[in-house]
């Protein structure tokens, strides 16, 4: 698929002059584009391709996360590091969706029940968009973000430009998921999660600094289960029926563990290093997932300010992930 920029100009007869528009569905246009070139490769002048193998997705998608964090992505600012505290957990959340992905129970589904991991695939894919879009304009127009023009609560699908319009349509599973998370209109709680992304900028007090970063990891956590996952992948029917043939107990035998593990690994043998989902967990209720999720944060939350060096080393381990290559053979 070929990339225009948003906007184009050209001199095609003397004295000319082109009027352009910089208004937020222009910005949030380049922020849109940057995701898909993320998942892609250059194929050609001016052509990407979409990364087939959902598991490379899923490891650039954790580098981008790691590299938020890390504020190494582009317009990061390095004295900034722990602002987007959410990133790094999601770095390790996206790490696990890979790992996931790789088992071997998953890759036998694709042979004839493909449910469980296309809606992975689905939910990392837009949660993706979505989220990452967000942080890049905060990065790049921070004065038009929140302030300014006020573009964080100006998102819409509808309003990007023709040409990135027709790249995010032309996404997988585009016509049933754009719609399923309200073209992109930003929820309370990830309004709420970029407040305190300031507030956690401008804090001087390190107990009031750590506080602030739990309350913004819980609220775009909220925001990323559920205004995007919930209604996007587990309120799917035929997800949710195979999530529970999944905890039956003629199957759970052989069903993969949920846990986020603390690592760039798919496991580790140190229980202090990992969260693993109660056995009564209801993967597809919101509010059981959450309260499973809600432990795991404060755990990586503890984490990140005992073993700091540790969970950043794995973080920028991650990080190199971000051309993962795709495969010649795509299930």
């Amino acid at each position: 698929m070929a990339i225009e920029q948003p906007i184009t100009a050209k001199n095609d007869k003397p004295n000319k002059t082109e009027k352009i528009v910089c208004d937020c569905g222009l910005l949030w246009s380049l922020a849109h584009q940057f995701t898909y070139l993320r998942l892609s490769d250059e194929v050609g002048e001016n052509e990407y391709k979409l990364v087939d193998l959902f598991e490379a997705r899923a490891k650039r998608i954790a580098a981008t996360y790691a590299r938020f964090y890390l504020e190494t992505e582009d317009g990061g600012t390095p004295e900034k590091r722990g602002r987007y505290y959410w990133m790094a957990l999601g770095a390790f959340a996206s790490k696990t969706v890979a790992c996931l992905l790789a088992t071997w129970q998953l890759n036998s589904m694709y042979i004839a029940f493909k449910t469980i991991p296309r809606g992975l695939g689905q939910g990392n894919l837009w949660l993706f968009t979505d989220i990452a879009a967000s942080h890049w304009f905060y990065n790049h127009f921070p004065e038009n973000f929140q302030k300014g023009m006020m573009c964080n609560q100006q998102r819409d699908a509808n309003k990007l430009e023709d040409a990135v319009k027709e790249i995010t349509n032309d996404l997988p599973w585009a016509a049933k998921s754009i719609a399923t998370i309200n073209n992109f209109v930003p929820s309370s709680d990830v309004i709420e999660g970029f407040k305190l992304v300031e507030k956690i900028e401008n804090e001087s007090n390190l107990e009031q600094k750590q506080e602030f970063q739990l309350d913004h990891l819980m609220a775009i956590a909220e925001h990323e289960q559920g205004a995007v996952l919930q209604p996007l992948i587990y309120k799917n029917p035929d997800f949710a029926a195979w999530a529970k043939i999944q905890r039956s107990k003629w199957v759970k035998w052989m069903s993969p563990t949920y846990q986020l593990t603390f690592t760039h690994e798919c496991d580790i043998d140190d229980e202090e290093l990992k969260s693993v989902a109660p056995d009564d967990m209801i993967v597809e209720d919101f509010e059981s997932r959450m309260d499973w999720i809600g432990k795991a944060a404060q755990k990586f939350h503890r984490l990140m300010h005992t073993k700091q060096t540790y969970m950043e080393q794995e973080l920028q381990t991650m990080a190199g992930w971000v051309n993962t290559p795709d495969a010649a053979l795509v299930y």
